[in-house]
């Protein structure tokens, strides 16, 4: 599918010929339904080709049916902004404009037809009113032409006027995920269930599975119609028919989405941008309960405006809407807001966060984001989901999901950034990637975290990695702490210590006379004990000092590594734990292996001491534990 598809719309008054201008451009009668047959008035959308690569999407002019007009438009390239030259300019004129302007829709032609019913005086009067009100909208400029549905008069102008606004119509962009609205479903007997709608995004192909949102219900495509011929895949942009498997036509509505799965997300929140129109009768206030009109869905939700207590017409807010029922959509979207009674169009915008989490008002650091993703800047958007993501590096799949882009995209945005030593590549096995802006904040909190610890533990050589961990954030990702620590370490920013306690490089802790002359008492204790060191309560009957003071210097024996835990309540001396160390290796270099009754008798010892002291030096891989007797470890053959 390397072929452009490009899909028109109408819009305009009721009655003033919409259905009859393109039958008589296409041949085709675009009311489908019995009820608009009979009544003579579109009550949904209709649709007509015009040659093989253009579709036109009949809208109703009803004010009833804005709902289906907002659903037709959204998708939309160009639009035939129909008046009739009998009428001239009535409501819906203006709110179809309003709704136009609003989906940023961005060209046209301005079609004013019936000029076979009123004389070339009232044609002109319309025609002037008509630029008048187009002033300052995207069809100020527009062409404009006067056309006779009965006669065919002025249609073969209009034809060229829409051969040159598609020959300018630029491709719609991909965004690389597979989207497709839904605004038909039917069943064809034999075949089964059939949506209908135009691709925003991705490709798809028969055979490929696919997920029926907001339901996560998987399904399949047997097959697809293109302008009502059978093709394999289907592309960015065109309208298309696909036939599914795995659900009935009961099942689907209006506004569901079948997309590639693994990507879009229903949400009961969306951060999005929005714009009050001038014609809005009031303020919109807080929770104020609306018709939110995104793609070809209509749902009902409340608003909370982000950054002002109320939003006057004509002014622009960031907002989050909060539905009623889950929405499928991404970043960029164009929507539109009616009021929920009596239905009046009174804004719309642009869908930023589609996967938001509930929000309160003012809260600076979601409204600075929420401005600089609303510039639909990728790379500024991979980067701010890096951000986002502080506690935990992400995956390349990971950002995918989060932003609803390529993971190849992703991956040449996240090689550019560390390309510019905005980003790293913190796991080269697992994978992980992490900004370096909050690397450096990371740096400058664990900076902060062991000041205001060695402040207050003075005598202490360090803090613990789990205790650092856990004083940041419980759910920090413990190689994202790792991989700083070694950073800093590298950089002389911090000391680790062998038993893996952290200080700041320049830290030394500080000993008073008091401290100082119990931690020489209690090490004396130990040399004198050798291998039957004593307890702690036995260091607390000889009273060094207070309990406060003897408990201190027990503390920071162990932390600066004159004293060595083994477990299970026994503590040494550090040189007599490398002593032992040194004679273990060099009897299993003699006799391959050892029992604990032969270490005992080496160290003159009994087992109560000894047992720990060998399983000390099994997690240290010094020995390997094989049933009853121990061997060298690997390192040390």
């Amino acid at each position: 599918m390397d072929k452009r598809h490009i899909v028109v719309g109408t819009a305009g008054h009721i009655d003033h010929g919409k259905s009859a201008l393109i039958k008589a451009l296409t041949g085709y009668d675009p009311d489908r339904l019995k009820e608009e047959k009979e009544r003579g008035m579109t009550t949904d959308l209709g649709f007509a080709f015009l040659g093989k690569d253009v579709t036109i999407i009949d809208v109703p002019g009803h004010e009833k049916f804005v709902r289906h007009m907002v659903a037709g438009a959204s998708t939309i390239d160009f639009v035939m902004f129909v008046i009739a030259a009998d009428d001239g300019i009535m409501p819906q004129t203006i709110e179809h404009l309003e709704v136009l302007k609003l989906l940023e829709i961005k060209k046209g032609v301005i079609v004013i037809t019936k000029k076979d019913l009123v004389e070339e005086d009232m044609l002109h009067l319309v025609i002037e009113d008509t630029k008048k009100l187009m002033i300052g909208s995207f069809l100020e400029n527009a062409p404009i032409v006067a056309v006779s549905n009965t006669t065919g008069e002025g249609i073969d102008n209009l034809k060229k006027i829409l051969d040159e606004l598609i020959a300018q119509t630029q491709a719609k962009k991909d965004r690389g995920i597979f989207r497709l609205p839904i605004d038909r479903c039917f069943t064809i007997k034999g075949f089964g269930t059939v949506v209908a709608g135009t691709v925003l995004s991705g490709k798809i192909k028969v055979g490929d599975t696919l997920e029926l949102l907001p339901y996560k219900k998987k399904v399949k495509v047997r097959g697809i119609q293109v302008h009502n011929e059978k093709t394999n895949e289907v592309s960015t942009g065109f309208r298309a028919a696909v036939n599914l498997v795995g659900v009935e036509k009961d099942e689907i509505k209006r506004g569901d989405i079948i997309a590639l799965p693994g990507f879009y997300e229903p949400s009961n929140f969306l951060n999005a941008s929005l714009y009050l129109l001038r014609s809005a009768e009031k303020p919109l206030r807080n929770l104020t309960r609306l018709r939110i009109h995104l793609e070809t869905k209509e749902i009902l939700g409340r608003i909370v405006l982000l950054d002002k207590k109320t939003l006057q017409p004509g002014d622009k807010a960031m907002a989050q809407f909060r539905l009623e029922k889950p929405a499928v959509s991404d970043v960029g979207d164009r929507y539109v807001i009616r009021t929920y009674s009596p239905q009046t169009t009174i804004g719309g915008g642009s869908i930023i966060d589609p996967k938001a989490t509930k929000a309160k008002g003012f809260d600076e650091k979601l409204i600075e984001h929420l401005q600089k993703v609303e510039t639909g800047d990728t790379v500024v958007m991979v980067e701010e989901n890096l951000l986002a993501n502080f506690e935990v590096p992400q995956k390349i799949d990971e950002i995918a999901y989060d932003l609803n882009m390529p993971p190849g995209e992703v991956k040449t945005i996240v090689e550019k950034l560390i390309s510019e030593s905005r980003a790293l590549l913190l796991d080269k096995t697992r994978g992980l990637y992490y900004l370096q802006t909050s690397l450096d904040k990371l740096k400058a909190m664990i900076a902060s975290k062991l000041e205001a610890y060695h402040k207050h533990n003075p005598t202490s050589i360090g803090m613990s990695k789990l205790e650092l961990l856990q004083s940041i954030s419980k759910a920090m990702d413990k190689s994202l702490i790792n991989y700083t620590l070694d950073k800093m370490s590298d950089q002389k920013s911090v000391k680790i210590s062998d038993d893996n306690k952290i200080s700041l490089f320049d830290f030394k802790v500080t000993l008073d006379k008091k401290l100082d002359a119990a931690i020489r008492k209690i090490e004396r204790l130990y040399l004198d004990a050798e291998y039957k060191p004593p307890g702690y309560n036995e260091i607390i009957e000889r009273r060094f000092g207070d309990e406060k003071t003897i408990k201190k210097a027990h503390r920071y024996m162990i932390d600066s590594g004159i004293l060595i835990s083994v477990g299970e309540s026994i503590v040494f001396h550090n040189k007599h734990v490398a002593e032992a160390k040194e004679n273990l290796i060099e009897y299993l270099k003699k006799n391959k292996e050892i029992r604990i009754s032969q270490f005992r008798d080496m160290l003159g010892a009994s087992r109560k001491y000894v047992l720990p002291l060998l399983i000390y030096f099994d997690t240290h891989n010094i020995t390997i534990k094989r049933g009853d007797v121990r061997v060298l470890g690997q390192k040390y053959r």
